[in-house]
């Protein structure tokens, strides 16, 4: 393999993409900090990062449901729905592309089960499968019962909330509330877990996972295996992070599948496993990779040129929110 060979694989690796991603939101939330402080009068003036809407999922979700029932587009706080719809259109393209390869939370705790995997000798633990598949069950009982309630919010409702000046700040209180003693515990308690377990929000817990695997199962690039030329070694099962039965699928639409490609690069048989799209073309996991960015990179560079990803709420009204002591009051029940 050649320089420019070494420089492609690295860069495609999917732990560097989704580092860079992990460190652009770790950006992003200290960039809100300081534009909170500065808000306060306490430090120079920063622009507000748009990212951090990532973190209002019910919000932004009672705003997606409001614009698809012909409530309009969101022109306070556009970039939430910016998001959700690249997670969807990721989703729909390349397996659960936005949990496999963005989430900054997901890389937390994959992070935290590939050190425990180092820990325990090379593999988490494994709970039973009928327990495994009460955990699975929960996390699609949950997205159900989440979007479910959210899809019912009127859009007189959903539009009222919009303007509500508490959604303005709402990413603020959030983020700030992460430094809490019962957070930072709860967020101790899911490492530890994960480490033991393997990423037990991700697999077990968390509605987008759920909602994007939905449409994950529809995707139209998927990974095949050739029945003829597969030797049985079981490396393509043993790298999945989703716990999926690679060497049993002909063609791997499983709903835990995150598009990953590690089955595909661990295979020993040269064109035993493959990435396809539409079943024909074959798309090899350095593109798919660049496919995956180069898609939720694109969205939202359309977002942006098009005046759909900055917020419109003017700086002297965030000023004022801000300083009227909005983010000391409690979390309104809707998040």
């Amino acid at each position: 393999m050649g320089r420019i060979g070494k420089v492609v694989r690295f860069v495609t690796d999917r732990w560097f993409i989704k580092t860079a991603f992990f460190l652009f939101f770790a950006w992003a939330c200290v960039q809100l900090w300081r534009f909170a402080e500065w808000a306060r009068g306490n430090g120079p003036s920063v622009p507000r990062p748009e990212a951090v809407a990532g973190i209002l999922p019910v919000g932004h979700f009672t705003s997606f449901f409001a614009w698809l029932k012909g409530g309009g587009w969101d022109t306070l706080l556009p970039a939430g729905l910016v998001i959700i719809i690249a997670a969807i259109v990721t989703s729909l393209f390349f397996k659960r592309g936005f949990c496999g390869w963005i989430c900054p939370v997901g890389t937390v705790w994959e992070g935290a089960a590939s050190l425990g995997r180092r820990l325990l000798g090379g593999r988490n633990i494994r709970v039973p499968r009928w327990l495994d598949l009460v955990g699975l069950s929960l996390r699609y009982v949950i997205a159900l019962v989440v979007f479910g309630f959210i899809a019912r919010v009127s859009v007189q409702e959903a539009l009222w909330f919009r303007e509500l000046p508490y959604m303005w700040v709402a990413d603020i209180k959030i983020l700030e509330g992460f430094f809490s003693p019962m957070f930072m515990s709860v967020i101790a308690l899911a490492f530890v877990l994960s480490m033991l377990f393997g990423p037990v929000w991700c697999r077990w817990l968390c509605p987008l996972g759920g909602l994007y695997s939905v449409f994950g199962v529809a995707s139209a690039c998927t990974v095949m295996r050739d029945e003829r030329t597969c030797v049985r070694c079981s490396r393509c099962n043993e790298v999945c992070h989703a716990g999926v039965d690679v060497e049993r699928a002909a063609d791997v639409r499983a709903i835990e599948c995150d598009g990953c490609m590690e089955c595909v690069k661990e295979c020993p048989v040269d064109g035993c496993l493959t990435a396809r799209a539409f079943r024909r073309f074959v798309i090899p996991p350095w593109v798919w990779a660049l496919l995956v960015v180069g898609v939720w990179l694109g969205i939202y560079g359309v977002a942006k040129l098009t005046g759909n990803w900055d917020t419109t709420v003017p700086l002297p009204v965030f000023q004022q929110v801000i300083r009227s002591g909005l983010l000391e009051q409690q979390t309104p029940g809707f998040f």
